[in-house]
């Protein structure tokens, strides 16, 4: 059966508990930023709930990928269900699982892209041509690192490092400019989901490594929850 990469077996099951919070959390700041965005019709949050949809997105397929391939009734349910569509090869073939990591993968980065666009500095985004231009050049070889990354997960992996960087540096930027705790909670909220990746690379070396990468990635992610939730407060 294919795997991207092998998990500690003991935490088979628990990181699919970690990415069901996860996938309410992304729901969640999803509602938030876009109510926020219906109140103060500021472009930025409506970008921010898009980008956490996606998220909520990479959740699902990841579960829904997982779930099949760590529990037989599951996996055989799946082939019974869906077998007769795509044919009986389904149940020899790793193309049902490398679709579901390419769709995993590629909705997460491609939030993290929409999420740096919306960190950098107030301006007019996204109403020029080159602009769009450039997004949509950004989108296509995110979707190409998406594949690569199924045929060695540590690219995607390195390339969301990447990207949660960038993140940092901007709202770190913010931080600097406004003082503002909440710009302070966000940055660390994203340091920590980089934190999570970077670790999780070295998955190879000690599996143990993406229990640890679970664990920091749903602690920012439980961070960007109550700073929203704080600011809907206001």
């Amino acid at each position: 059966m294919f795997r991207l990469f092998f998990t500690p077996g003991w935490f088979n099951g628990y990181d699919l508990l970690f990415n069901s919070v996860g996938l309410l959390v992304a729901l969640l700041i999803a509602a938030y930023s876009w109510r926020i965005y219906r109140f103060n019709r500021e472009n930025k949050f409506m970008y921010f709930s898009l980008a956490f949809l996606l998220v909520s997105v990479s959740f699902a397929f990841k579960i829904f990928t997982s779930g099949v391939v760590y529990y037989y009734p599951v996996r055989e349910t799946v082939y019974q269900v869906i077998g007769s569509a795509v044919g009986p090869r389904l149940r020899y073939s790793a193309l049902f699982y490398r679709a579901g990591f390419f769709f995993q993968m590629a909705s997460m980065l491609v939030a993290w892209l929409v999420i740096f666009l919306v960190s950098q500095k107030s301006r007019a985004r996204l109403t020029k041509f080159y602009e769009v231009s450039q997004i949509g050049l950004f989108v296509y070889l995110l979707l190409l690192v998406s594949v690569i990354s199924n045929f060695d997960y540590k690219v995607f992996y390195l390339t969301s490092s990447v990207l949660l960087s960038l993140i940092v540096l901007n709202y770190y930027k913010n931080y600097i400019t406004t003082k503002k705790s909440s710009a302070l909670k966000v940055m660390a909220a994203f340091l920590f989901i980089l934190a999570g990746n970077i670790i999780s690379v070295f998955v190879f070396l000690q599996n143990g490594s993406y229990v640890v990468g679970e664990v920091l990635t749903l602690v920012g992610f439980l961070i960007l929850l109550q700073t929203y939730r704080q600011v809907m407060r206001r």
